[in-house]
């Protein structure tokens, strides 16, 4: 999909959460059947958070491309709890995850056609990250923030005051298109949706 002429190379695939594949290199998030990414040459899979819908498949992919796996210190030291990863809600075990990368927050991806800068966003999990890439202006949100004002649960681990200081956050961007870890991709208007979504986060507290 490559949304308002926008240069940016990117697949979706939904199964359990949106998976985007840029490039056919890089992956975020794997929560599909692994046989839709088979025969792409993937070098990286970076997680948005650690939650069994958005890393299932990440064991298999591996086994199949040898790529390398990132994801932030405060979810990875989670990825072996079954109820922290809410492996536990799909009846599932938590996947066996061994990251290569762990991420902080700043850090950059790029090739010769993109640029993704990780940006912690903890609320949904303590761990969680949105990827910019400010050329193209596309933010990739996790389950952070949703189209039409949506947000993620806190419930499962998460913190609801972490949540709206991450939103507010992204409401200093000025993203053309957002990619989420569910729903569709949209390009509408997106600055007022994140604010949208800010608000329906602060109106939460009690």
């Amino acid at each position: 999909m490559k949304p308002n002429n926008n240069k940016l190379d990117v697949q979706r695939f939904s199964r359990y959460g949106n998976a985007y594949l840029i490039d056919g290199t890089v992956l975020i998030d794997a929560g599909i059947d692994p046989r839709e990414v088979a025969g792409y040459d993937i070098e990286l899979i970076i997680l948005t958070h650690c939650h069994f819908d958005h890393t299932c498949a990440v064991p298999e992919i591996t086994r199949m491309t040898g790529a390398k796996v990132a994801i932030h210190e405060e979810d990875a030291r989670l990825l072996d709890d079954d109820y922290a990863t809410a492996s536990a809600l799909f009846g599932e075990r938590a996947p066996e995850i061994s990251p290569d990368i762990l991420l902080y927050g700043g850090e950059i991806f790029e090739s010769d056609n993109f640029m993704l800068e990780v940006i912690h966003t903890p609320g949904h999990t303590p761990g969680g990250i949105c990827l910019y890439e400010s050329e193209t202006r596309s933010l990739f949100s996790g389950d952070t923030v949703f189209p039409d004002g949506g947000i993620g649960r806190c419930d499962l681990g998460g913190d609801l005051s972490d949540l709206i200081r991450s939103i507010e956050l992204l409401t200093t961007l000025d993203p053309e298109v957002l990619y989420p870890g569910h729903l569709d991709v949209t390009d509408a208007d997106v600055s007022s949706q994140i604010g949208s979504s800010l608000a329906h986060a602060r109106e939460l507290v009690v």
